[in-house]
């Protein structure tokens, strides 16, 4: 496995970077894991440049401040990845209400958006997701971090990790990665503050960013729904559904995906652009 340094990408967010010499990517992980989650794919995409963050609380990044919203920490990360000249931003799970807040933040700045296993603030949300969040939290609450936050977390229904336990060595990276998640904010609530807030049909259809919305054919019905809404609504926007992948599609089967991805870059790239 390649070696991703980590480097400071704002003042309480860390990032692993894998340079290239195409276009620069940002990365946005899912729920309880981190910027390592991307490393197979990063591997098959040697040309692109990759920045993955930890976000708030996640891998080596700071809890998320008490102060910050979705549409302030989307300003933050946006302005961070433009300073850096970033170009496309690729999102999983919970790391697609970021990548949308941010093209709604700056609906003119980056080139594409990928979103897999989309979410959408204040669209559809699976009632077994949210019945375990409550009960991870209440266990929180009651004697801290506990091996036993990780073992319900990734258990079966909620199917969100369902579709790794088909890939012995993905699911045991992340087995790891969820190992290590503080759950901090299971304390002060500071996650349900970002996924609860409301991204509405006028703020997504002044959003031309190109994007590419992508669903296994496993995904939970919840995500399916938000995927069709924000393919309703974003005006440049595209779906594809990923044969027997389930909710975390992006890492599943990368082999399978990773070819979508750089043709939705390089159809949106500034270097086919200066060919033009």
């Amino acid at each position: 496995m390649k070696h991703t340094p980590l480097v400071l990408f704002d003042r309480d967010l860390v990032a692993r970077v894998s340079p290239g010499k195409r276009d620069k990517v940002l990365w946005l992980h899912g729920y309880t894991i981190d910027s390592s989650a991307w490393s197979e794919l990063w591997e098959l995409l040697p040309d692109w440049d990759h920045t993955g963050i930890d976000l708030p609380g996640h891998g080596y990044s700071l809890p998320l401040p008490a102060s910050e919203n979705l549409p302030s920490l989307a300003r933050r990360v946006a302005r961070s990845a433009l300073a850096r000249g970033i170009e496309h931003i690729a999102a999983l799970s919970f790391g697609t209400l970021l990548g949308l807040q941010i093209i709604i933040e700056f609906p003119d700045s980056f080139r594409s958006l990928t979103l897999g296993a989309p979410a959408l603030g204040g669209g559809p949300q699976d009632s077994d997701v949210g019945a375990r969040y409550e009960e991870l939290a209440a266990i929180y609450r009651r004697e801290g971090f506990t091996p036993e936050l990780r073992r319900l977390w990734m258990q079966s229904p909620p199917n969100i990790f369902k579709g790794a336990e088909a890939h012995p060595a993905l699911w045991n990276r992340l087995w790891r990665m969820v190992g290590k998640h503080p759950w901090w904010e299971l304390q002060d609530g500071s996650y349900g503050r970002l996924s609860n807030h409301r991204q509405s049909v006028e703020q997504l259809r002044n959003s031309p960013t190109p994007t590419l919305v992508l669903v296994g054919d496993n995904e939970l019905p919840a995500f399916k729904r938000c995927g069709e809404l924000i393919r309703r609504y974003l005006p440049n926007c595209e779906r594809r559904y990923l044969p027997s992948l389930g909710h975390l599609c992006l890492l599943e089967d990368p082999r399978a995906v990773h070819n979508i991805l750089e043709e939705h870059w390089t159809a949106h790239s500034r270097k086919l652009e200066a060919y033009a």
